[in-house]
């Protein structure tokens, strides 16, 4: 059979098979299920530390750190935390905690301590927590106090917070003791 003999016997009705039509429909619903499944991926594997609740700090009030002779500090401090949630999507979470202890600290020596009460920061919401940390006979070098007592004069102080929610959260908070407002924590969660 000759390649002429081939193209005689095609007739315009027996088009080849391999030509087909897609339909606009077919298309948009393709569409539609790709931009739905990269939206299910970006809700499922976005980081969840960006939204969980945010913790700020802020010091209300000082007592016994004021210079004087040389004596065991009995110093006691007034604290707010703070804890805020942002909206975000869907997997907005609040946070409980049952139990919590606070210390605060000036040049790695621990000033006082005490505990946190319970709380509650809801999801999409704030809540403001107080906490009193208290002193008991801390010594303090001559030197250390007297840098203490002149940062305090020029409010340059910087104390050391630590607070540990429920053995699952760790807050790490570095306020001005002489300043308004409140400063950010770190937040690391313990395994």
């Amino acid at each position: 059979m000759e390649p002429d003999d081939l193209e005689a016997n095609l007739s315009p009705s027996q088009a080849p098979a391999a030509v087909a039509t897609v339909k606009p429909e077919t298309i948009m619903a393709c569409m539609v299920a790709v931009a739905v499944v990269i939206a299910g991926a970006f809700i499922v594997f976005y980081p969840q530390d960006t939204l969980l609740p945010t913790f700020s700090l802020s010091v209300d009030d000082v007592a016994g750190l004021d210079g004087g002779p040389p004596a065991p500090a009995n110093a006691t401090f007034a604290l707010t935390l703070h804890g805020a949630t942002r909206r975000r999507l869907l997997r907005t979470l609040g946070i409980c905690n049952e139990r919590g202890t606070v210390a605060v600290s000036y040049a790695g020596a621990v000033l006082a301590w005490g505990r946190v009460p319970k709380f509650c920061v809801p999801a999409q919401g704030r809540e403001h927590v107080r906490m009193v940390a208290l002193g008991g006979d801390v010594e303090l070098s001559d030197e250390l106090r007297g840098r203490l007592v002149s940062e305090r004069l020029s409010r340059t102080a910087e104390l050391d917070v630590d607070i540990m929610l429920d053995r699952q959260r760790y807050l790490s908070c570095r306020v001005k003791p002489d300043e308004d407002g409140p400063s950010p924590c770190k937040v690391f969660l313990l395994d």
